[in-house]
Formats: structure tokens, C-alpha cells, sequence
């Protein structure tokens, strides 16, 4: 079993992500902003933003395939363990289920038990302190605990829900047009409250927070490929006002539309 903190820097430029896990593999996110897609293979697709302490599993022998974009550093931990070490064998056999992925869920348990086992593997020399690999393995044997118990209520929460689907499906359709809350809960067929306690549960933040900040992804792409003007990017994404579009896309970049497309010819 090993666990890491890994800093990824992202410019404009989307990244791809192709890999095939060959342990069983929890993540955690650290740093807020990042979209991201993944395809388990054989199991869902899914699309979220990264927040602080969104978490996935990736069972052994997951094949995964994604994309993700942003700016700035991307920050997640991620604990890593053997199904074949030899100390945990018999605790997985004892478990006896079937592991099931889950991709961007909130759950405090999980984190709980992942946080101390995080900072011990991380910071911990086992040559100096060798007890340690034992609460090691103990907080993994619990961890894999939680996961089993976890995993068949977690697996696929927002891919598995109509609605969700439904209103990311017609946000990509609409994303220049102005609407508000209400607008997307009607043609959701569910309560502005409801839809924003769904997306809360599955992406981790509001819908109108989600469209924000695909707005404004597809400002920075605007920016850096067209000629337009900051105007005609605000009225082209359904701002009315273009202060309001400078507001919310400083919010989201920590600079202006000006100063980002000045950026790019430095």
C-alpha cells in the first residue's frame, strides 16, 4: 500500500487520461475548478468540477479513459492498495465483494478515514518509524471496509439520475443562451431546489455555478482562437451585461478577459 500527493499543471489545452489500474485505487480532490470527464469502461461516464474532497474509486482492473482542463495546478491525493499484498488478502476475502467505481462523490466517512492514512503514508519514513506500516494497514483494512459497504449506494450518482443527465444534456445545447434556475428546472421536469440539491450531491456545487463556469471555459477557448471582442464573447455566452461576464470570469481565472487574452501574447 502507498499513498501520494500529486500537483499537476494545467494550461489551456486540454489533457487526456488513458490508464488501466492494476491496484485498487482511491482518489481525493485537493484544488477546486478542474473539468473533468471520465468513462470507467464497462461501468459510467461522468463530468464534474473538481472540489475540495470530491472523491473516486478505481477497483483493480478498471480501464479508464477522460479528459480534464483548466489553469493553474491541479492537486489530488490518492491511496493505492495491492489486492495481492499478502497482510490484506485475507481481510479482502473476508469482505468478499464485488468493488465498484465511483467517480466524484462527496462522502465524509470515506474522507475521514482517508485523510490521517494520506498524511501518515505521505510524511511518514517506515525506515525510522517501521511500526507505522501496521496503522497503515489498519487504516487501509478500514478503508477498504467503508468502500465495500459504500460502493453499491455511491456507484455512478449522477449518471444514474435522469434529471442530472437531463440538465447537463440541455445546458451543452444552450450555453449562449441567458436563462436562469427556474428555466432549467422546468425543463428538467423537478423543483429549482431539488435540481440544486441533485447537482449539489453530484458535481459538488449549484447549476447555475456549473454553467458559470463552463461559460467561461468556453470564453478562455474564445479568447485564445477568435478575433471577438470581450463584448461579443459576453453577448455570444447570454450575458446581458458585460460587467456581470468580467465579474464571473475574474471570479473563476482570478484575472480579467482583457488580461487573459494580453496573457497570450506575452
Amino acid at each position: 500500500m502507498s499513498a501520494e500527493i500529486v500537483d499537476r499543471r494545467f494550461d489551456r489545452s486540454p489533457a487526456t487520461i488513458h490508464t488501466l489500474s492494476t491496484r485498487h485505487a482511491l482518489y481525493v480532490e485537493l484544488t477546486n475548478g478542474i473539468v473533468c470527464e471520465r468513462e470507467v469502461v464497462g461501468f459510467h461516464c461522468r463530468q464534474y468540477i473538481s472540489r475540495i474532497h470530491l472523491m473516486s474509486f478505481r477497483p483493480a482492473g478498471c480501464t479508464v479513459r477522460g479528459t480534464a482542463s483548466g489553469s493553474g495546478v491541479h492537486s489530488y491525493g490518492v491511496v493505492f492498495i495491492d489486492p495481492e499484498c499478502e497482510d490484506l488478502r485475507q481481510h479482502l476475502a473476508q469482505i468478499g465483494r464485488e468493488w465498484a467505481p465511483f467517480t466524484g462523490l462527496r462522502n465524509q466517512r470515506l474522507w475521514d478515514e482517508m485523510a490521517p492514512l494520506l498524511a501518515e503514508c505521505v510524511s511518514v519514513d517506515t525506515k525510522k518509524r517501521p511500526l507505522a506500516r501496521f496503522y497503515a494497514m489498519g487504516r487501509a483494512i478500514a478503508l477498504l471496509a467503508l468502500l465495500a459497504d459504500e460502493a453499491e449506494q455511491a456507484s455512478c450518482p449522477g449518471n444514474g439520475d435522469r434529471r442530472v443527465r437531463s440538465a447537463l444534456s440541455w445546458i451543452e445545447d444552450n450555453l449562449t443562451r441567458e436563462f436562469t434556475l427556474e428555466h432549467l428546472a422546468d425543463v428538467t421536469n423537478t423543483s429549482a431546489s431539488q435540481l440544486v440539491r441533485l447537482f449539489r450531491k453530484t458535481l459538488g456545487l449549484t447549476p447555475m455555478a456549473y454553467v458559470s463556469l463552463k461559460r467561461v471555459r468556453e470564453a478562455q477557448r474564445l479568447l485564445e482562437s477568435s478575433s471577438m471582442s470581450v463584448g461579443q464573447i459576453a453577448l455570444h455566452l447570454g450575458y446581458s451585461d458585460q460587467s456581470h461576464f468580467t465579474h464571473r470570469f475574474r471570479a473563476n481565472t482570478g484575472v480579467t478577459p482583457a488580461a487573459y487574452r494580453r496573457g497570450l501574447r506575452v
